[in-house]
């Protein structure tokens, strides 16, 4: 018998983990080992008029902070096979703290984005969700990160959570009964050992309906507490700035 984390696994899973990823910091091209400082996530969409790479304003300005300090740090991007991608000089056409995300036009990119896919907003509109919706998404633990001669390894995490509350554009989860799936785990990353949702900020979430194709509503961008934080995808405006939360 298939526990309902690993049926949501198998019959979702292949239809959005073209659609997210992994993103790292690191101080060198030439070799992961000890090289590697920290990792988030991204979710890639088509908005019709821009193909946009998303994620969270605070791993931007984490990034930001930083590399002050160590001018040698730089941030990549997973996206193919291929060697990880230089995210440094792409300028963010939106962003925004309170909301806490991050859209980056990636035209320049799509050559290395292989069989990569973009969700196609302008087809697929965000409904609105409501307390008890189920949401899947796969997030990228730093806890299991881990390095070799090679490059980096990323573990990845699929979760299968219900929506407790909405608030306008922010909705959240309590995750304290939550089952999660871990895939490809590679060695755990002692440095992070004790962060279990550390590395998901930025993973695209997916409302999941029965008889319908899974839909993106939103972007993990924070923990606390057992609680899950989300920003809906309707503050993405078509040509991927952001609207802001009234003060």
């Amino acid at each position: 018998m298939f526990t309902l984390i690993e049926e949501l696994t198998f019959l979702i899973e292949p239809q959005i983990s073209p659609i997210c990823g992994p993103l790292f910091f690191t101080r060198s091209l030439e070799s992961a080992v000890d090289n590697v400082t920290a990792n988030g996530s991204f979710g890639l969409v088509d908005t019709g008029q821009k193909k946009l790479l998303v994620t969270c304003h605070h791993v931007l300005e984490e990034f930001e902070s930083r590399v002050q300090n160590d001018p040698e740090l730089k941030i990549c991007v997973c996206l193919d096979k291929d060697p990880p991608v230089l995210l440094d000089l792409v300028v963010p056409i939106g962003r925004d703290k309170r909301l806490d995300l991050v859209t980056i036009d990636i035209e320049q990119l799509l050559p290395a984005c292989g069989t990569r896919k973009f969700y196609a907003l302008n087809q697929n509109p965000a409904p609105r969700v409501k307390k008890g919706d189920q949401l899947f998404f796969i997030g990228y633990p730093g806890m299991w990160r881990s390095t070799t001669d090679e490059g980096v390894l990323f573990g990845r995490r699929s979760y299968g959570v219900n929506v407790s509350s909405v608030d306008d554009l922010r909705f959240q989860s309590d995750i304290s009964g939550a089952k999660t799936l871990f895939e490809k785990e590679p060695e755990s990353n002692p440095k992070a050992k004790s962060d279990w949702h550390g590395g998901i900020s930025g993973s695209p979430c997916f409302l999941v309906q029965k008889d319908w194709p899974p839909q993106l509503v939103g972007f993990t961008n924070a923990y606390s507490m057992n609680l899950l934080w989300f920003t809906h995808i309707r503050c993405l405006n078509r040509n991927g700035t952001i609207n802001k939360l009234p003060n």
